[in-house]
């Protein structure tokens, strides 16, 4: 299992989250094409490290940021790795 400490700046605000292979399979497994709002909020709050930025965070995904977040966090956990197709 992989686990990554990522450290997101939004704003003013600094906000360290630690994810785990479990944690980004939720994410994925949740994602919906009519619901991407609701996972990517809890995958946030599931993952954040300082539970006292909470508040602040929850700020950021009421104005519509927390979607952005989620995807910085899940392009800096995903390893880039070149995929091809042999035919």
């Amino acid at each position: 299992m992989i686990e990554k400490k990522i450290t997101v700046t939004a704003g003013d605000d600094e906000f360290e989250f630690c994810v785990k292979t479990n944690d980004y399979n939720s994410y994925i497994n949740a994602l919906k094409p009519d619901d991407k709002i609701a996972p990517s909020s809890n995958f946030l709050r599931r993952t954040l490290v300082d539970k006292e930025k909470l508040e602040k965070l929850n700020a950021l995904i009421d104005a519509g940021v927390g979607i952005d977040i989620a995807s910085s966090i899940i392009n800096e956990f995903r390893p880039e790795v070149e995929i091809a197709v042999k035919k």
